[in-house]
C-alpha cells in the first residue's frame, strides 16, 4: 500500500512537472530541506534531513546518524537533468548498512523549488528524498 501511495504521488508530480517549464532548470543550489525514507522493508521511520547544493559540492545532515548518511560530497546532474549522481567524500564505521550512505545515481523529478530523487534496489526497497528550497 505504501508503494501504491509512492508510486500514485509521483505520477502526480511527473504530470504537473510536464506542464511546467521550471522543471528542466539545468541547475540546482541553495539549501533544500524534507525528510527521507526508504520504503519496502522493515525500517519504518521518516528522517528530517536538508542538503546544501553549491555549484557542484553538496553536503548534508539527517535527524539520525545514518538514516541515511549524509555528510559532504559533489553532485552532478546528467541525461537532461532527469538523473543525480552523488559522490559521498565521508569516511564511514562499518556498523551500519552502507545502502543508506547518499551515493551514486538517482533519479531527479524537480518542480519548481522543490526536488524529489528516488534510487531503486533489487530487493524491492526505494530510497526516496523530498526536498523543498529554504526561502
Amino acid at each position: 500500500m505504501k508503494l501504491l501511495t509512492f508510486y500514485a504521488s509521483a505520477m502526480i508530480f511527473l504530470i504537473s512537472c510536464s506542464k511546467n517549464n521550471d522543471c528542466s532548470s539545468n541547475s540546482i543550489s541553495g539549501r533544500y530541506t524534507g525528510t527521507f525514507k526508504r520504503y519496502n522493508t522493515s525500517v519504518d521511520k521518516t528522517a528530517q534531513v536538508s542538503i546544501d547544493f553549491n555549484k557542484a559540492n553538496w553536503t548534508g545532515s539527517s535527524e539520525f546518524p545514518t538514516y541515511p548518511a549524509l555528510n559532504t560530497g559533489t553532485f552532478s546532474l546528467a541525461h537532461n537533468n532527469e538523473t543525480i549522481s552523488f559522490k559521498n567524500k565521508a569516511g564511514w564505521t562499518a556498523d551500519f548498512d552502507w545502502t543508506f550512505i547518499l551515493d551514486g545515481n538517482f533519479i531527479l523529478h524537480k518542480y519548481n523549488d522543490s526536488l524529489v530523487f528516488t534510487k531503486s534496489y533489487g530487493n524491492g526497497a526505494v530510497d526516496v528524498y523530498k526536498l523543498a528550497k529554504e526561502k
